[in-house]
């Protein structure tokens, strides 16, 4: 693949999307500056002229709503750092429009092979650097806050990141790798989502290579039917780590200690009592921590569709809505396929993880929509080469 100016800015970016290198942090907002977002403010002025490409759907019409909401927001709650997400939301949705109308299909599968190969350089060269603490690294404790990972948001989005980018790179030579590495990690780094992720990922390998329309499917739903059974007879039995982390009884325990899931969702559900047109993209937990009492390690409540709801506001979460059951039931092939896929599996880890705002979906949100634009243009211009071509065989019949 010869590299030319959009071939390279593609490349570029979606390396930083997945391997997040952080400039900066804020303790105030509980957020990273990282390369991707100054990628983002400058590589939209290259492509300025492809503001053409952006049509009304059910995403533009989503972020348009967010934006205003937020800006109506604003005058009422304020707002901090965090803001600014929304900006880069349109960044990365309006790239993805870029790159998946000037690149073709075989270019997005070599893309994402190489980005595959800069996770497993950075994993590599991670795992060289703290060789002497890999127990950090990937078991689940405390002392791991200056490992750097994958992703600024932690171990746990490292091994969902590798689970989704498995998704890009199914019907590769590839995909045995980056599905391993996905399952691997996220067994050891004991990432529920990372295992769900990866899980699904196989799931949707074996189906799509069936003999028949369920063999495979019914064959894996079987095994990790049995598996899971095994798993759970062996733990009352043996301590085993990774099925602990699916305990709720756990979430439960740190809910009564004002952490986790359970306690983010109680206090955002108080939040909504009090208002649910939006307090703004940011205000979230701040205010949930205003009008709970409470203090917050985590800057999201870790379900991306209560958080729209608790900073967009209901006619955010509606529209949202809309644009999951849009991209659900569009068909799609070539690459476009896997990015469906790839939309498919953040939106369901989406309940338990995620902030909503991660460049990386609305860069294939922005993706999906310009293949789906370029599908049907090529579906309009073979009608017409058909309809011009039926007269001229009738005619010479």
């Amino acid at each position: 693949m010869k590299i030319n100016k959009t071939r390279a800015a593609a490349v570029t970016l979606m390396a930083m999307l997945f391997v997040q290198v952080p400039l900066t942090h804020s303790t105030a907002s509980k957020s990273h500056v990282n390369v991707y977002h100054l990628l983002l403010l400058l590589l939209p002025m290259l492509y300025f002229p492809a503001l053409r490409y952006l049509k009304l759907n059910p995403a533009t019409a989503f972020i348009a709503t967010l934006a205003a909401t937020s800006l109506g927001a604003a005058a009422v709650y304020g707002g901090g750092m965090r803001s600014t997400l929304v900006v880069f939301v349109a960044a990365s949705y309006f790239l993805g429009n870029v790159f998946g109308r000037k690149l073709p299909d075989l270019d997005l599968r070599r893309i994402f092979v190489w980005i595959l190969g800069c996770c497993i350089a950075f994993i590599v060269v991670r795992d060289a650097v703290y060789a002497g603490q890999l127990g950090a690294v990937y078991a689940r404790t405390e002392g791991a806050s200056s490992v750097l990972y994958m992703s600024t948001g932690g171990r746990n989005i490292e091994a969902s990141l590798l689970a989704l980018l498995s998704i890009l790179l199914l019907g590769t030579r590839a995909y045995p790798i980056a599905a391993g590495i996905a399952f691997l990690t996220s067994a050891t780094m004991l990432s529920r989502a990372g295992l769900l992720g990866a899980a699904v990922s196989i799931g949707i390998a074996a189906y799509r290579a069936r003999k028949t329309r369920s063999y495979y499917f019914h064959t894996f739903i079987g095994i990790a039917a049995v598996v899971l059974v095994a798993g759970l007879v062996l733990s009352s039995v043996v301590d085993i780590p990774v099925l602990d982390r699916f305990n709720l009884q756990a979430e439960t325990q740190l809910e009564h200690k004002n952490v986790g899931r359970l306690a983010l969702w109680n206090s955002a559900t108080l939040a909504l009592e009090h208002n649910l047109f939006g307090y703004g993209v940011g205000n979230g937990v701040p205010l949930m921590e205003e009008i709970s009492g409470l203090t917050f390690v985590e800057n999201n409540v870790h379900n991306i569709y209560l958080q729209f709801l608790l900073e967009g506001g209901i006619q955010s979460l509606l529209l949202f809505l809309i644009m999951v059951g849009h991209i659900l039931l569009r068909p799609a092939e070539g690459q476009q396929r896997n990015i469906k896929a790839f939309l498919l599996l953040y939106l369901m880890l989406a309940f338990i993880e995620f902030s909503g705002y991660e460049a990386y979906f609305w860069f294939f949100v922005g993706m999906f929509y310009a293949r789906e634009d370029v599908r049907r243009a090529r579906l309009r211009q073979s009608a017409r080469t058909r309809r011009d071509v039926l007269p001229s065989v009738a005619h010479h019949a």
